[in-house]
C-alpha cells in the first residue's frame, strides 16, 4: 500500500525535536551549526546520533577533531539562530563575544544552553540522503536545574456534518501540560 509523501512529511514533523547548536573545535579553529535532528541510539555506552547536511563546513572539522558538543538551546533562542543559522567559513569564529566553557574534549559549551552533551566521535554514516549521520559516545553531560519540558497533546474531535452544530465544538483542540 503506497503512502502519500505529504502524509510521511506530516508524520515526521510530529516527532519531538529541540533546537541544538552542534559545536566543534580543532587546532585553532572552532565553529558551530544549528540542528534539530538528534536522537539517543544507545544506553550502554550512552550514545547519540546527529544528522548534518552534507557539504557543511563543519564536517571535515568533526572528522579531524573526533569530538563535538550538542548544546540544547532554550525555545526561541534568537541569539543562537542568528549566530549559527548561516553557513560559516572555516576561518570565521562565531564564539567571539559569546560566553562559553570548554568541555573535556576541548569543544566549546555555550553558557546559555539549557543542557549539553560532550561526545567523542565514534563514526559516521553517509546514506543516500541529503545528510550524514554522526555517532557520538557521550563522555559528559549537564542539564540546568528546574528545566521543564512541555509536551503537546493533541485531541482530535469528530466534526459534525451540521454546520450549526460545529459552533458548539470547543475552539481549543490542543493543550500543553507539564510532564
Amino acid at each position: 500500500m503506497p503512502t502519500d509523501p505529504q502524509i510521511i512529511h506530516n508524520a515526521l514533523r510530529a516527532l519531538p525535536s529541540c533546537l541544538f547548536v552542534l559545536t566543534c573545535a580543532h587546532d585553532e579553529y572552532r565553529t558551530g551549526i544549528l540542528t534539530s535532528w538528534v536522537q539517543q541510539c544507545s544506553d550502554d555506552p550512552p550514545m547519540l546520533v546527529v544528522a548534518v547536511k552534507k557539504g557543511q563546513t563543519i564536517e571535515p572539522m568533526l572528522r579531524d577533531a573526533r569530538a563535538f558538543v550538542l548544546n540544547m538551546m532554550p525555545p526561541g533562542d534568537r541569539r543562537s539562530i542568528l549566530r549559527f543559522g548561516k553557513e560559516l567559513d572555516r576561518s570565521d569564529d562565531p564564539f567571539l563575544s559569546l560566553e562559553f566553557d570548554t568541555a573535556i574534549t576541548g569543544v566549546p559549551i555555550l553558557k546559555h544552553a539549557i543542557g549539553w552533551f560532550d561526545c567523542e566521535l565514534e563514526g559516521h554514516l553517509s546514506p543516500d540522503a541529503d545528510s550524514r549521520l554522526y555517532l557520538g559516545r557521550v563522555v559528559a553531560a549537564h542539564m540546568q536545574p528546574r528545566v521543564k519540558f512541555k509536551k503537546t497533546v493533541t485531541v482530535i474531535a469528530p466534526v459534525p456534518e451540521d454546520r450549526h452544530a460545529r459552533r458548539n465544538i470547543p475552539k481549543k483542540v490542543a493543550s500543553k501540560r507539564n510532564l
